[in-house]
């Protein structure tokens, strides 16, 4: 089945209702308001594809243990429909094809991978599918897209900032070599960050690529180091797979520093490296996890996966709880459009780490990027330390 079947089918989808069946209460019968996600649920990458599920769903059920969702003098339940692309487009597309033509979902949280958020949008455009999504390509949000919107902050959001700030702290540190998925994700990551090294007034030595499936990184560590790099770049690696890359590096030999500014997780990093091995890592950090209400997502999130929770659950379940709240402000769940034109109105929105915004017009053309505080950590005896916050603009 090819996705631009979506399109054929748009006029149809307009039409069509998401309250499918009535969930009945002892008072009253509720009718359900259906959303979708897409993201990696299992393989690389899954430590952040279970935080576009599990924001999405605990921001669903927050409001159901509430009474339901009141839109337009009507009470909703809401259910989410999950579906795991496994870091793939094909998959992706697969996924997106049955959310609108099979469980005629108008809205839809993910992908996560930029592989899969450009296979899908396309669709999501020809169908009038409102999407949610992550991706650091900066293709995703290419051609003033009238339904795609990203939810995170990406490497152009805030690079330069953490780029800097290592070039402050560590001013003998001049060749850097980076380390990327063989991936849409890995290569335009790969090609911000050079740029934004280079500009920074660093020595590009190196880059490699590699499948996110490989598990020995033994040959091309052993090829980077003839570089003499200072620093290796991690890039959007996956954390467990960061932090393999990382014990591997140390086992051969490599004394310099870490930085990795792609995708959050900590945890999952010092459980691959060990935490002699990822001492000092310097690291983007998505969220400061010391906070009460980040406190409580884990309790949730533990409700639905096995911990820990990576910090994009956060950016998702403030996506929810925004899309959610322009249905209210919309007066409906079934008209996209004005859903649409009701969330772009809701920032300044306080989300789980402070205020976020609409905005990305001098780097995309367009408001469709997301903005919010980030920070620069780094690892300290197996913790998270934060160091330093990024006001993104």
């Amino acid at each position: 089945m090819k996705i631009m079947g979506l399109g054929r089918l748009a006029a149809a989808i307009g039409c069509a209702t998401i309250l499918s069946g009535m969930i009945a209460t002892s008072a009253f019968a509720q009718a359900k308001l259906v959303i979708g996600t897409i993201s990696a649920l299992n393989g690389p990458g899954s430590e952040w594809g279970r935080g576009v599920d599990a924001g999405a769903r605990i921001a669903a059920t927050e409001i159901n243990e509430r009474g339901g969702l009141v839109v337009g003098g009507k009470t909703y339940q809401i259910e989410v429909k999950s579906y795991d692309d496994g870091y793939k487009a094909a998959e992706a597309l697969s996924a997106a094809t049955r959310l609108v033509e099979q469980d005629n979902v108008h809205f839809v949280l993910g992908p996560l991978g930029s592989a899969s958020a450009l296979a899908v949008k396309p669709g999501f455009e020809d169908a009038g599918v409102l999407a949610l999504m992550n991706s650091y390509s900066p293709q995703t949000l290419a051609g003033k897209p009238k339904y795609v919107y990203r939810v995170l902050p990406t490497a152009a959001e805030y690079m330069n900032q953490i780029i800097l700030w290592v070039k402050e702290h560590h001013p003998d540190l001049k060749r850097v070599a980076i380390i990327a998925p063989n991936d849409q994700t890995g290569w335009d990551s790969e090609k911000m960050l050079s740029g934004a090294y280079t500009k920074a007034g660093f020595e590009m030595v190196g880059k490699e690529l590699f499948e996110r499936s490989a598990v020995d990184f033994q040959s091309i560590i052993t090829r980077m180091m003839t570089t003499k790099p200072d620093i290796v770049e991690l890039d959007t690696i996956a954390p467990g797979t960061a932090g393999l890359i990382i014990r591997q590096a140390r086992e051969l030999g490599f004394k310099g520093l870490f930085v990795k500014i792609g995708g959050p997780g900590v945890p999952g990093i010092v459980a691959a490296a060990g935490k002699e091995f990822a001492e000092g890592t310097i690291v983007y950090v998505a969220a400061d996890t010391s906070t009460p209400k980040y406190k409580w997502m884990e309790a949730e999130y533990a409700k639905i996966y096995n911990p820990p929770m990576n910090s994009f659950t956060e950016f998702f379940y403030d996506a929810a709880t925004m899309l959610f709240t322009a249905m209210q402000k919309a007066g409906t769940v079934s008209n996209v459009d004005a859903v649409r034109d009701a969330l772009l109105t809701l920032t300044p929105f306080t989300g789980v780490q402070g205020t976020v915004v609409w905005g990305g017009m001098e780097t995309y053309g367009n408001n469709n990027q997301l903005i919010g505080p980030v920070f620069i950590g780094t690892i300290a005896d197996g913790q998270e330390k934060i160091i330093g916050r990024v006001e993104v603009k």
